[in-house]
């Protein structure tokens, strides 16, 4: 992602809409506990810094909403699958 679309799409929210992260293994059907984020500023590109925590077992919400994706993903035309490149598998 470039500097300029994250701006976009920040820019579809208004200026004191709260932002929020995700950190989600959608395969594994896990999601993980973030303890803390924050910026770093001396790199010459943004970067966001995200501390994980524990993992956790998705709920039935979640793992819905990760199966809607997963058939909607399926009728996308050229759609890759990371079995796709058998070489970088582990």
């Amino acid at each position: 992602m470039k500097n300029s679309e994250l701006k976009e799409y920040l820019n579809t929210f208004s200026d004191d809409a709260p932002i929020s992260v995700i950190l989600a293994n959608p395969r594994k059907r896990k999601r993980y506990e973030i303890t803390g984020t924050f910026c770093v500023k001396d790199l010459g590109q943004p970067v966001f810094c995200i501390e994980v925590g524990k993992e956790v077992d998705m709920d039935a919400e979640e793992i819905a909403a990760c199966e809607e994706s997963e058939r909607n993903a399926d009728d996308l035309e050229g759609q890759m699958e990371i079995t796709d490149f058998p070489e970088v598998l582990p």
